[in-house]
């Protein structure tokens, strides 16, 4: 018996637990597979008790064609997202809703820090056109032209390069300022058909294994009625014809961040109602401050605008409360209170 899952994390753990049976893969799959990516390992080099199969980023989905019409330049990074340029060009979506979405805002915290994190975040939000309910649907409408740049993880953004093609749509993920984790695969200790799970284990980390991940539909080596749109964890991979000019390699990324888990994991459902408060339920009053700060450049009025209700200091006291449902609803009311009228006052501001 099997278990993959998203993440290194989930084996990481197993592997604490001791459930784990280890398995060493062939020589030739090891010379293959290198030991980390973008300084995350790939597979575990003491025991060999997991494999990274696959691999997922998280980054910026643009369309080259939109990109091009406007005169914009193809984003490098989060903070490029919040260039006064990409004003109302932005794609974005709820995090409440949406995993990876909210993955990509605890990156962004993460890369850049608390205060300079909301900053991007809040200027970003400015150049949003508007928050979808799911990711995949901002891939959608970057793809659509609807937008021209937005948030994305990579199978979503690999899924529209197909579908638009690759001389339309592009992927970036913002080096040494993003995550690039394994989704891994262990065999659980006990299992009863262990050489069939360890054969398959070599399967997919073969060569061949490894391109039904990355080939077309239809295509030689690809699967028959669905792309799977996945980044390979083999680098060999990318050098097949139909990739080198066309897909992104994750292994041309120099760093990512060193991701604090325990952190994400202990202010997720916060950071989501800051999102919401602070940004999603009052969108409209805060693109209309953001516009004001664009045309008028008042500098009181930019300084009210980066304004938070919350320091960094007080996250855990925050995250220690928020199951109480009375504090919770009591702070999301007053942060939202708090944004309408300071988004109010921005334009007034701008205007004197």
């Amino acid at each position: 018996r099997h278990v993959f899952r998203r993440g290194d994390k989930p084996h990481l753990r197993l592997k604490e637990l001791d459930l784990l049976e280890p398995y060493k893969v062939s020589r030739e799959i090891l010379n293959a597979l290198p030991r980390a990516c973008a300084g995350v390992p790939n597979y575990d080099d003491r025991d060999f008790s997991w494999y990274g199969i696959v691999l997922s980023g998280f980054g910026i989905l643009y369309n080259k064609k939109v990109l091009d019409y406007l005169g914009l330049p193809v984003p490098s990074d989060w903070a490029s997202l919040a260039d006064p340029a990409y004003y109302t060009w932005v794609g974005n979506g709820d995090p409440r809703h949406s995993g990876s979405l909210h993955m990509m805002y605890e990156i962004i915290m993460q890369a850049y820090g608390w205060r300079k994190g909301w900053d991007i975040i809040l200027a970003m939000s400015g150049n949003t056109k508007n928050f979808s309910a799911s990711a995949s649907s901002v891939a959608r409408n970057t793809s659509s032209g609807e937008v021209a740049v937005s948030l994305c993880i990579d199978s979503y953004a690999l899924a529209q390069i197909e579908v638009s093609g690759a001389e339309n749509m592009g992927f970036v993920l913002p080096e040494n300022l993003t995550v690039i984790n394994p989704d891994a695969i262990g065999i659980l200790k006990g299992a009863e058909n262990l050489n069939v799970a360890r054969h398959f284990i070599d399967y997919l980390l073969s060569y061949e294994g490894q391109l039904l991940w990355m080939q077309k539909k239809g295509k030689k080596g690809g699967p028959k009625e669905y792309s799977l749109n996945r980044f390979s964890i083999r680098p060999d991979v990318y050098d097949h014809p139909d990739f080198k000019a066309t897909i992104f390699n994750p292994y041309t990324l120099k760093g990512a961040i060193d991701y604090n888990f325990d952190l994400a994991s202990k202010r997720w459902n916060l950071l989501n109602d800051m999102m919401g408060a602070m940004v999603i339920d009052c969108h409209r009053s805060l693109r209309r401050a953001w516009k004001s700060t664009l045309s008028n450049k008042s500098r009181a009025a930019v300084r009210r605008f980066f304004e938070l209700p919350v320091d960094s200091g007080l996250q855990k006291f925050f995250w220690e409360n928020w199951q109480d449902p009375v504090f919770r609803n009591h702070h999301i009311n007053q942060w939202l209170n708090f944004s309408i009228e300071k988004y109010g006052s921005v334009v007034r501001m701008s205007r004197i």
